[in-house]
């Protein structure tokens, strides 16, 4: 569902490549938490993922596309396969909650009939169908996020990225919103989550790919935050199991 092939990605002006010589495989219905420090290159994968750049060096095939080779103009329509939520919201707000998550429908010619349905069902799962009518700033940002989810998922994407979804939450809203990920997971949908949420990594133990200056210095499944290594100054190269290659 995700290949990636030996990437490094170079930003002009950088000495240190964002990425160097990256790998994944992900398969479809994997939940897969990115972790490391700000800079690591988590948020640099992810834009990857969406085809919201490309990589200096390697290849990226996600959904059955050549993300190097695609052309410009099939990009757009490669994007309605995959949700994104981000740590700010980004939500419209003069729009309520309902018309929020309809505009994304809207943008893609989704029919009227089709966003009738399709809202108040997404709104029931995230919780939100008695506030369909409020705008986000008569929510909690719990309740926005829930909002960002619903958008994102409401054209049932085969993947769902995740940068920082809990970042400006509290913890109690942050599991609320990791039970709903979870939800969705179990559904079929491809999640990848960068996070620095220590407690969240740990308590749902699930796959773990931890980079570190643009480099994977670990990819264990049903992990924790923390790795046992110990000096994760140096690369180490991990299979998936959690074993040492």
């Amino acid at each position: 569902m995700i290949s990636i092939s030996n990437v490094t990605k170079l930003h002009k002006g950088s000495p240190r490549p964002a990425l160097d010589n990256v790998s994944i495989e992900i398969d479809k219905g994997d939940f897969v938490f990115l972790v490391g420090a700000s800079g690591s290159g988590k948020s640099t994968l992810l834009r990857l993922i969406l085809r919201e750049d490309v990589p200096s060096k390697g290849s990226i095939h996600v959904l059955g596309e050549n993300l190097v080779a695609i052309p410009s103009r099939r990009v757009p329509q490669f994007r309605r396969k995959i949700g994104v939520v981000f740590q700010d919201f980004r939500l419209l707000p003069g729009k309520t909650v309902f018309q929020n998550v309809a505009f994304s429908l809207e943008v893609i010619g989704k029919s009227s009939a089709f966003i009738s349905d399709a809202v108040p069902e997404v709104l029931k799962l995230v919780g939100l169908e008695e506030k369909a009518d409020r705008l986000p700033g008569e929510l909690s940002g719990g309740e926005q996020q829930r909002v960002a989810l619903a958008r994102a998922i409401v054209n049932k994407p085969a993947i769902l990225l995740a940068d920082e979804p809990t970042g400006n939450l509290d913890p109690n809203t942050s599991a609320d919103i990791v039970n709903l990920l979870e939800k969705i997971s179990q559904s079929g949908t491809t999640i990848v989550m960068a996070t620095h949420d220590v407690g969240i990594v740990d308590r749902l133990k699930r796959r773990v790919i931890e980079l570190k200056h643009g480099v994977i210095v670990r990819d264990d499944k049903k992990s924790g935050y923390e790795t046992a290594l110990p000096n994760t100054d140096q690369v180490q190269t991990i299979e998936p199991s959690g074993e040492q290659a």
